[in-house]
């Protein structure tokens, strides 16, 4: 192994448990928009791929019409009411906590072992901070955002988690990896 790869140029973690609600609506309704945003104190990213972060909330979009909200276990319940009370019209809120884990990888080798894990092109051009994309990764599909200095968050169903922390093991193993322990609350 070169002294580079014992470097760790990858850091990967497993992070805490996280409440995720799958949220639907009509982003052209400015009730919802504000609805939104006065529930989890973001508005929904309306640019496709794309995610904002305030607080202790992400939302991510998923769809012209659906976002992932993820925010701290435990504040999912209250903030799926919050949700319900402000909202008015067509729209849908489902709590899905249980059918996602989240990584985090990191480092100057991050964005190579994405380029080997998945078809999509992750170079920070058209993958720039504050992007997010839905694809495949390995033998299984992932969703993908990007932070600012090679940082990528990793979200997977819960039935995957292990298959994908191996596959990562794998796919940073020329760069040197560096397995974090989980990040608590």
């Amino acid at each position: 192994m070169s002294e580079q790869a014992n470097a760790a140029a990858v850091t990967f973690r497993r992070e805490a448990t996280k409440g995720c609600l799958n949220l639907r609506g009509d982003p052209a309704d400015a009730g919802f928009q504000q609805g939104v945003a006065a529930a989890l104190g973001l508005n929904p990213p309306l640019p496709p791929c794309t995610f904002h972060q305030a607080g202790d909330a992400t939302l991510y979009w998923l769809a012209p019409d659906e976002w992932l909200a993820m925010m701290p276990d435990g504040v999912q319940s209250e903030r799926e009411e919050e949700l319900r009370r402000v909202l008015h019209g067509h729209f849908s809120v489902v709590d899905v906590s249980g059918a996602y884990q989240l990584f985090r990888l990191a480092g100057p080798d991050a964005q190579k072992v994405l380029q080997k894990s998945s078809p999509y092109d992750f170079h920070p051009h058209p993958f720039a901070p504050g992007s997010c994309v839905q694809t495949v990764f390995g033998k299984t599909t992932a969703l993908v955002a990007r932070h600012p200095s090679d940082v990528f968050d990793l979200l997977v169903r819960t039935s995957y988690a292990d298959y994908v922390h191996r596959w990562v093991a794998a796919a940073a193993e020329e760069y040197g990896l560096a397995t974090e322990a989980a990040s608590h609350p």
